[in-house]
């Protein structure tokens, strides 16, 4: 029998900011016009990175650390509704996919898209046919190799080697990105990009990000100088962050300097009294975030029946009936995928694991989806 592990509380405005962060990626994709306040979508995934290294060292204490049930609590929480997705991007991909992305590609990409491999440099091409799956194939690398050797270590003491760090996983993701990145590599097409570097840039956010979320972490458990500053001005380090993206509106900036910030608002969202975390705490976008997941990975499935069926010029009315059908579908698909085989696994993983030897049970059913047309995007 190994150590309890205890529920820790819920910090609501962190699964509000999860939930802004989904939104700002989907509406980036349905390419409606929006502020500019509102166009950082590149900047929102390297959010989840922060927020999933945060919250996992907060769920997953080190003394009570089991990797065995970690990895089932991981795939239940993240393989049922990948492999719907990948089965319904996959049929689409039959009959769209252009003539230079060969069959043998396909078939390379189906295998390592399988285990969430794809956007591991070295062994993978970095496509993925529900294009914003990279990052959960990234967060998949984080979740096997690299929070198991967090947990072993210690975050740097003092506030000050704190900010060392964080400012100098910041640059490393912010320089990757600002002179490799591209696009390109996520594509379904047979294309190779002019750095080599290229290919190393996902993995380098989702690196950088979670480890600068785990020690983040490490200032909210000592309350030290870091958290007391983030979470008494909290308005303050969200004001810079719409300064940034106002200068990179302008051109003065690239916008996705805000990344800087972000290890500061996730340990600023830990604060329950402060105006910004009541606002991510609320019923909203709580909920928003209770079905985030489910936006992320369901959005441009959506969106291309939309492109599919609808005039090529939309008016306010299109875009108001494509985010109502996402919330709806997603909302379904939390709801009647995500948590059901989330708990079925569990429970099936946890009767394998007191059962008798020798004892069998009965596979699950398999899910049969349905094909729709998909269009290419970035983020």
């Amino acid at each position: 029998m190994g150590p309890i592990h205890r529920r820790r509380p819920d910090l609501k405005a962190l699964t509000g900011l999860r939930g802004l962060a989904a939104a700002i990626v989907a509406l980036a994709h349905f390419k409606m016009p929006m502020p500019y306040y509102l166009n950082w979508p590149n900047a929102a995934v390297d959010l989840f990175f922060c927020l999933s290294g945060f919250t996992l060292a907060y769920a997953y204490p080190r003394n009570s650390f089991q990797f065995s049930n970690f990895m089932v609590a991981r795939i239940a929480r993240l393989y049922p509704l990948y492999l719907l997705t990948l089965v319904i991007t996959g049929a689409m991909w039959l009959f769209l996919a252009p003539a230079n992305y060969l069959r043998e590609a396909a078939v390379f990409d189906l295998v390592l898209q399988l285990p969430l491999l794809n956007s591991w440099p070295i062994i993978g091409s970095g496509v993925h046919w529900n294009t914003p799956a990279w990052s959960i194939s990234v967060e998949w690398f984080c979740y096997i190799l690299l929070f198991p050797i967090l947990l072993q270590l210690r975050a740097p003491r003092s506030v000050a080697a704190k900010l060392l760090c964080i400012m100098g996983l910041s640059t490393a993701a912010h320089l990757m990105f600002t002179n490799y990145f591209d696009v390109r590599t996520l594509a379904v097409q047979l294309y190779v990009p002019e750095s080599q570097w290229s290919y190393w840039v996902n993995l380098c956010r989702g690196v950088c990000g979670f480890t600068a979320g785990w020690i983040v972490f490490a200032s909210f458990e000592k309350r030290d100088g870091l958290y007391v500053f983030c979470t008494r001005y909290s308005a303050a380090i969200w004001a810079g962050f719409v300064v940034i993206l106002t200068l990179g509106y302008y051109g003065l900036v690239a916008s996705q300097a805000v990344l800087f910030l972000l290890p500061l608002i996730v340990l600023a969202a830990t604060a329950q009294t402060s105006a910004s975390s009541r606002l991510l705490a609320s019923h909203v976008l709580h909920f928003l975030g209770l079905i985030s997941y489910s936006v992320y990975m369901v959005h441009l499935i959506v969106f291309a029946v939309f492109v599919r069926f609808a005039p090529d010029h939309w008016p306010v009315l299109t875009y108001t009936v494509l985010i109502v059908t996402t919330l709806v579908v997603s909302t379904v698909t939390y709801f009647k995928i995500e948590v059901p085989a989330r708990d079925a696994i569990r429970r099936l993983a946890h009767r394998r694991s007191t059962a008798p030897e020798g004892t069998e049970f009965p596979e699950p059913a398999a899910v049969h989806p349905t094909a729709v047309r998909f269009p290419q995007s970035g983020c």
